[in-house]
């Protein structure tokens, strides 16, 4: 008969995930792993069975509780044009910010691993499924609202923003100068301001 565990499973990948986002999947080691969770060598193997099975699990976590925190006011049956600009304008002011550098950790995936490795590129796309499908319902909610000018394509926009966010999560992590961060937020905001129906 087996030891019982003393760890909780998501306990452990959250840690995992805090190294993975600051340091990305190649830089974070076993070792490093190992001392940051708590655990010893033959637990995180017999629980996740490799890195990479830890790495997906991190992966899951991230886009479970940190994606949601986000993405929950547009997925909301009331959202609509505030919530997206809310969005926009809170990444923008993170710009230069300490943490801003962990970026997003699915983007970092995307351009760290989705190239090489399925399960990231899998990760990768069902997020950029979820953002573009959170915009559009917060879109198509400022048009039921009349919010929107007539003949907006809510579909085409949602892809324009998503894309325009996933810029800015690749930026913060790039570091690039705020200022830069910023003009694009503008630009993007004053596209949204642009779609207003007229009063």
């Amino acid at each position: 008969m087996g030891r019982p565990k003393t760890y909780d499973r998501d306990v452990i990948a959250r840690k995992a995930m805090d190294l993975f986002w600051l340091h990305g999947y190649h830089a974070t080691s076993t070792e490093a792993l190992v001392a940051n969770m708590g655990v010893n060598r033959f637990s995180l193997y017999a629980e996740f069975g490799t890195k990479q099975g830890l790495y997906e699990a991190a992966l899951a976590i991230y886009e479970r509780e940190i994606a949601t925190r986000y993405l929950g006011p547009l997925e909301a049956p009331d959202a609509g044009l505030t919530q997206v600009l809310t969005l926009i304008r809170f990444f923008a002011s993170r710009a230069g910010e300490p943490g801003s550098e962990y970026g997003c950790l699915l983007c970092n995936t995307a351009t760290e691993r989705a190239a090489h490795d399925v399960p990231s590129a899998q990760a990768f796309g069902d997020y950029v499924t979820r953002l573009s499908a959170a915009l559009r319902h917060a879109l198509e909610g400022a048009s039921d609202r009349g919010e929107l000018r007539q003949g907006v394509n809510s579909a085409d926009e949602s892809l324009f923003l998503a894309t325009s966010l996933l810029g800015f999560f690749v930026m913060l992590r790039a570091r690039i100068a705020p200022d830069l961060v910023q003009a694009a937020a503008r630009a993007a905001m004053d596209h949204l301001e642009g779609l207003r129906a007229v009063t």
